[in-house]
């Protein structure tokens, strides 16, 4: 009684870091890189970025989108061999990617039998072991420690003692009664035989970190965990990384997440020195910090550009000088200042190569969000709907009718597995439902960001944003034909690409170079921004964002939230960020359930 509440982050603050839990610290396991290098055949996406994580130590690698933050994360997980450089880990690594990809038929059980293997590869190796020293096990190994059994005997009580060893890192006597535990810890203890594909992206998803966080001892690598994630899962997700005594590795967005457990950083975004740079601290320090060093960076290339110019000013006016000092047949002395002249031009001409190689690149330009002019219709309700039912994934109440207006605001709530997805793909049209009304203003353009997609990998974000503007095209020409009571519309003119790539310049969303790659070519993050692109450029009236802010970075996180608020269009939103949560804690809210 009276004890004060904590929150994770300041749990996981009056914890040391380097202080693991249990055993893991006399074992003293460790995940290493060395002069790390991957390329995809467009270049190198890391080059030489080494680091090494201890037991107890979590790590967040930070970056905006395309960095490699999810490159190098596969690659610590030993999942993508690299170009160049090593890895080597000291205990069992498990990788729970950002993408939720299973085979057909893949079942709990499939990932439960995954997270359970290494427990029970290190009891059969053992038992093996066991059988190879045929006999009292710690006598032999005692004799074989003495050299009483000679080479023979030390070779068997040696794998016997590694086979124990490792059994006991990963706690291979108890491992299925700890993932139990972190199942039920998780509200992921769903039944064996239930497909994947049954389960919402958020249900399968703590399903893999259950699995992941169950080894007490072991490597835990985290892509973007918090995107499918409830505010209680996201607590427990805190409070778990905070408690667990082997290493993690995270990659996310989520600044909430960040602050509560990270004890260290990995930049990968560009430095003057390069990438790859390590900062301990808070994350709130580490912006300030990198906010800091940008600032410097860009003042110094400034003053840089500004030498340069100097320099070329004054050496093109002693070149001028030198043309005049020399005439042919002059004197002596004339000859003698075309040599001076000369000199000089030489010597303004090496500090000139010397500012431009001293001087570096300078620091990239941040992708800057910019929401394009959305609709605005007129007084009319948008979109009216009530009682709406969908084969058990989501039941609305017929009372109170959810009507919204032309810059209205909706914030969807409730845990993962409450339909809230289902309910943004029923009030797009992607869906039809089973029961109530659902009744759509004849004008209204939606536009619905959905936290999955089927992009075709051989596709361009150009090509993808191409057929967004034609439809968008022809539904504008379709609507105008309707409103002067034609029957054919005008189709107009085919995109103009040109146009298309401003368009997308001006959402902040994506470079020129992403415009033409290949999407499968594309990080997740540079893929999800494309597909927010196509949704804005076809300038909806009525928003459906299901985690707009998944897979973004810090910075577009930080604009997207104060666009979201500004809008002239309606918006309904399902979100777990937390930051985003406070800036909208305004708006009206809309509860749905858990499934009966």
């Amino acid at each position: 009684m009276g004890e004060k509440a904590t929150t994770p982050a300041e749990r996981g603050r009056d914890t040391p870091a380097s202080a693991p839990l249990g055993r893991v610290e006399r074992r003293s396991a460790h995940l290493a890189a060395r002069d790390l290098r991957k390329g995809f055949g467009e270049g190198p996406v890391l080059d030489g970025i080494s680091l090494t994580v201890a037991a107890g130590q979590r790590l967040a690698i930070i970056g905006d989108n395309g960095a490699g933050k999810s490159t190098l994360l596969r690659l610590l997980a030993g999942t993508l061999e690299p170009d160049g450089g090593t890895v080597t880990c000291t205990t069992a690594r498990m990788l729970v990617a950002q993408e939720l990809t299973a085979a057909v038929d893949a079942t709990v059980a499939t990932v439960r039998d995954d997270a359970l293997r290494p427990a029970l590869d290190a009891l059969a190796e053992l038992d093996g072991a066991t059988a190879a020293l045929g006999g009292d096990s710690r006598a032999v190994v005692a004799d074989a420690t003495n050299g009483a059994n000679g080479a023979g005997g030390d070779d068997v009580a040696e794998r016997y003692a590694a086979a124990l060893a490792t059994a006991e890192q990963v706690g291979a006597w108890d491992a299925e009664r700890r993932l139990d535990d972190a199942l039920a810890g998780f509200g992921a203890a769903f039944p064996a035989a239930t497909p994947l594909r049954r389960l919402s992206p958020g249900q399968r998803y703590r399903l893999r970190l259950a699995c992941a966080l169950h080894n007490p001892a072991g490597a835990v690598l985290l892509d973007e965990p918090s995107n499918h994630l409830d505010d209680d899962a996201l607590d427990r997700l805190a409070l778990r990384l905070q408690q667990h005594g082997g290493i993690v590795v995270l990659v996310t967005h989520d600044r909430w997440l960040l602050d509560a457990v990270a004890t260290a950083m990995l930049d990968l975004d560009p430095t003057a020195d390069g990438s790859g740079v390590l900062f301990g601290g808070s994350f709130a320090e580490f912006r300030a910090t990198r906010a800091t060093t940008l600032r410097r960076w860009r003042e110094h290339h400034q003053r840089g550009i500004e030498q340069e110019k100097r320099l070329a000013d004054q050496l093109s006016s002693a070149q001028a000088r030198a043309r005049e000092s020399w005439r042919p047949g002059a004197a002596a002395a004339g000859h003698g200042r075309a040599s001076r002249a000369g000199n000089t031009v030489a010597a303004l001409r090496r500090r000139l190569e010397e500012a431009r190689a001293k001087r570096g690149p300078g620091p990239p330009e941040p992708l800057r969000f910019g929401l394009p002019q959305l609709a605005a219709d007129d007084e009319e309700p948008l979109l009216s709907a009530d009682g709406l039912r969908y084969r058990g994934r989501l039941t609305l109440p017929p009372e109170p009718p959810l009507v919204l207006r032309a810059g209205g605001r909706l914030l969807v709530r409730g845990p993962n597995g409450a339909g809230k997805s289902t309910l943004l793909a029923l009030l797009a049209g992607r869906l039809e439902p089973d029961g109530g009304t659902l009744a759509r203003h004849p004008g209204l353009r939606v536009g619905l960001f959905a936290q999955e997609d089927d992009l075709d990998p051989s596709d361009t974000p150009l090509a993808l944003l191409a057929r967004a503007a034609d439809e968008s095209r022809e539904a504008d020409a379709a609507r105008a034909a309707a409103d002067a009571g034609e029957t054919e519309p005008d189709a107009g003119d085919e995109p103009d690409l040109d146009a298309i790539r401003e368009a997308a310049r001006a959402t902040g969303l994506l470079t020129d170079a992403d415009l033409e790659r290949p999407v499968g070519h594309l990080s997740v993050g540079q893929r999800r921004r494309a597909v927010l692109a196509e949704v804005l450029l076809r300038r909806p009236s009525l928003l459906l964002l299901d985690e707009p802010t998944n897979h973004l970075s810090v910075t577009l996180v930080d604009e997207l939230t104060a666009a979201l608020v500004d809008t002239p269009a309606a918006v309904v939103l399902v979100t777990h960020d937390r930051t985003l949560l406070t800036a909208v804690e305004q708006w009206p809210v809309l509860r749905v359930g858990a499934p009966a």
